[in-house]
């Protein structure tokens, strides 16, 4: 193949895989690939490598010939080896170099004469096996695979730049998509779900861009009109059924998660250490005194559950709270996380060390047999 034609295929492969894989796209790995995929026809001294160091080109020609030893398993064998220092800088860039040697490779089986990739053996590997479908250098077929390879980069470099999943999230709305994106990105950004669906118990159609918080039974808990609210496809389990979803990642976020040791405090104690008017969560499992059946939850899911002797928090917030103020735990914590934008001011909780001097009062020890 000429030159151009494996430029053209490298760069193909390389927008291909960013579009399918998401690795970030670089100027710089996409140089070496394109770089590299002119690499093999080192052993040709009228190519380009080749002209540029004939001194190893002939001699690799003269005691080898074309397509042997840098078009073989062996040759990339080498280049694993000889490349490890730029493995050590960059990965991306290591698989870059190798990637685009290896297209060189794998577009010249598709020649007449095929490749030497078992060298030193005298086999030729060709592709396809049918000769009418393979392809002569500097043929007019070679010329219309080029234009088509080169007309390929136009609608892959838009894809590469969002992946496959999230062009067939924009297309389809395909919730599982969403779930799957969020949990492979929680933590690093603000993200929002573009949503319609229908409400389990009202059957009211919702649509909403609503902030995403987590997740919850296979689903996501969404932030709908002031109200947490869980997303998926289980009715039994959540309280939104998605018909259309897309996920939107916005700013990057720094979380502060602080761990607060509720034994022998209040509910309204958590309450008055928090600035309500930050973006914040609560996560944690507390021990009360005060016993109540559990009943059925109608509503599926609920950021504060209370039943028997314990209190859940899930992604809850202050105003969630107001019911239960009253509360004292015997033991238990919680993980307050505050949710910052870029260059927001830090959030700091000013717990003291030093535990209540009753942390179990002795009216709670009846419930919770703790002499036992």
């Amino acid at each position: 193949m000429l030159a151009p034609t494996h430029v053209a295929f490298a760069a193909t492969l390389y927008l291909g895989g960013a579009a399918v894989f998401e690795y970030e796209l670089s100027p710089w790995g996409f140089l070496v690939a394109c770089i590299a995929s002119l690499g093999p026809d080192v052993d040709l001294p009228t190519s380009r490598f080749g002209r540029l160091l004939w001194f190893w080109s002939t001699r690799l020609e003269r005691d080898y010939g074309h397509r042997t030893v840098t078009h073989s398993l062996v040759g990339m064998a080498i280049l694993l080896v000889a490349g490890l220092p730029l493995l050590l800088l960059s990965s991306q860039i290591y698989g870059c170099l190798v990637g685009g040697w290896w297209s060189h490779i794998w577009i010249d089986m598709a020649n007449f004469r095929g490749v030497d990739l078992l060298w030193p053996s005298r086999i030729r590997v060709v592709m396809p096996g049918n000769r009418n479908w393979r392809i002569a250098a500097g043929s007019k077929a070679e010329m219309v695979l080029m234009c088509l390879l080169f007309a390929a980069l136009l609608p892959l470099y838009p894809l590469a730049t969002i992946g496959v999943r999230d062009a067939l999230q924009r297309a389809i709305g395909n919730f599982d998509i969403s779930y799957y994106e969020f949990e492979r990105g929680a933590g690093e950004h603000w993200y929002r779900l573009d949503l319609t669906a229908t409400d389990n118990l009202t059957l009211d159609r919702i649509r909403c861009d609503c902030p995403v918080l987590g997740t919850w039974q296979q689903g996501l808990i969404v932030l709908h009109e002031g109200r947490p609210r869980a997303v998926g496809e289980e009715p039994g389990k959540h309280n939104l059924y998605p018909v259309r979803s897309r996920l939107q990642a916005g700013d990057e976020l720094q979380v502060l998660t602080h761990k607060v040791d509720m034994r022998g405090r209040s509910i309204e104690w958590l309450a008055s250490l928090i600035d309500s008017d930050r973006t914040h969560y609560l996560l944690g499992e507390l021990r009360v005194g005060t016993r109540i059946e559990p009943v059925e939850d109608i509503d599926r899911y609920r950021p504060v559950s209370y039943s028997g002797q314990v209190l859940k928090l899930h992604y809850a917030r202050v105003q969630d709270l107001d019911t239960y103020r009253h509360l004292l735990a015997a033991e238990g914590e919680v993980y307050v996380q505050f949710w910052l934008h870029p260059g927001e001011e830090r959030v700091e909780l000013n717990v003291s060390d030093t535990p209540p001097t009753d942390p179990v009062p002795a009216v709670l020890r009846g419930y919770l047999d703790l002499e036992r």
